[in-house]
């Protein structure tokens, strides 16, 4: 049998390169959610929650070793924030049509974007790229990895990076749980990227 030309140390530092690239998302999503004061609609929030399903494949490799169950996390995850994410785009595909109605209108306004424009493409669209990313990333890593020479004994900077990277994991699951249920509590969550928490209305 043939020998993968990508060694294990190396895989690893690639799945968390991966998984900090995808928390860098997400928390740039913070950020974009409170400098523009809007609420992530429910498909955006599953694409969330998909982006951390990937994540926590590459978590799972960096860890535990690389493992074809851990990158079907991965791949599994992707497909289904790509699923939704196409959704998304295909509900603001046409400016020119009234949701309420169900009829094509004269006003581009009656079906808008959701949302602001980063580098100029919205976030459910950079959604639709960066898990296109994910599965091709996945699909060339299965071609060239060489699953025969693991176990291998890592550098102890690679175990260092890799905790601090999944502590760091874990902290933005905690923060993304907390926000969702601030925001929607134990009902349907707001998709007018508005700025209306499900806290304070229940506390007012």
């Amino acid at each position: 049998m043939r020998e993968g030309i990508l060694s294990p140390e190396f895989e690893r530092v690639l799945n968390l390169l991966g998984m900090l690239g995808i928390i860098g998302v997400i928390l740039g999503s913070y950020v974009y959610q409170f400098s523009y004061r809007e609420l992530p609609c429910t498909l955006c929030l599953l694409q969330r929650v998909a982006m951390i399903g990937v994540a926590i494949g590459a978590a799972m490799n960096v860890m535990i070793g690389p493992d074809t169950r851990h990158y079907g996390v991965c791949l599994v995850s992707s497909v289904f924030g790509m699923v939704v994410a196409i959704r998304q785009s295909l509900l603001h595909l046409n400016p020119f049509f009234d949701k309420k109605t169900g009829q094509p209108t004269l006003e581009a306004t009656a079906n808008p974007p959701f949302g602001q424009e980063v580098f100029g493409l919205n976030l459910y669209i950079w959604s639709v790229i960066i898990f296109t990313v994910v599965f091709l990333a996945i699909g060339l890593v299965q071609l060239i990895r060489d699953p025969s020479s693991w176990p291998a004994r890592e550098p102890g900077w690679l175990s260092r990076l890799a905790s601090l990277g999944v502590g760091l994991l874990a902290i933005v699951i905690a923060s993304q749980a907390i926000l969702v249920f601030m925001e929607c509590g134990f009902g349907d969550c707001p998709n007018d990227g508005g700025w209306d928490w499900w806290i304070f209305r229940s506390s007012a």
